[in-house]
């Protein structure tokens, strides 16, 4: 699968952030989308690029760390899964899909789609 990717890029907490736009190639759709979050990465590193920051722990559906709005819809276009569950088969080769951190104010974004979760902690 090939896809374009707007992905939310905000160096810091105080700085203004904007979307900017990838392409990713031969994605399978195996693939989970933290894997293919991965894969970007290795290829901005390998193009001298500042990797997207995104926060993953378990990966396997227990710890939250990895949530996120893809295409408007928390954890993506699957129901009752996480993040780290949703793999590209959901998508079509040629979608754009739209990645963004968790937007409330109790999570204030630290740097790209990572969030500060210090409020849901406390509770837990």
């Amino acid at each position: 699968m090939n896809l374009k990717l707007k992905i939310w890029r905000q160096p810091n907490a105080k700085a203004k952030g904007k979307f900017e736009v990838y392409h990713v190639e031969n994605i399978s759709p195996d693939t989970s989308f933290l894997e293919m979050l991965d894969i970007l990465n290795i290829n901005l590193i390998n193009e001298g690029k500042e990797p997207v920051a995104f926060d993953h722990d378990c990966r396997e559906g227990i710890c939250g760390m990895c949530s996120l709005h893809i295409n408007g819809h928390a954890h993506g276009p699957d129901t009752e899964i996480t993040t780290c569950q949703l793999h590209m088969r959901k998508f079509k080769d040629g979608d754009t899909i739209v990645i963004e951190p968790w937007r409330s104010a109790a999570f204030p974004v630290i740097k790209d789609l990572v969030v500060d979760r210090t409020a849901f902690d406390k509770i837990l």
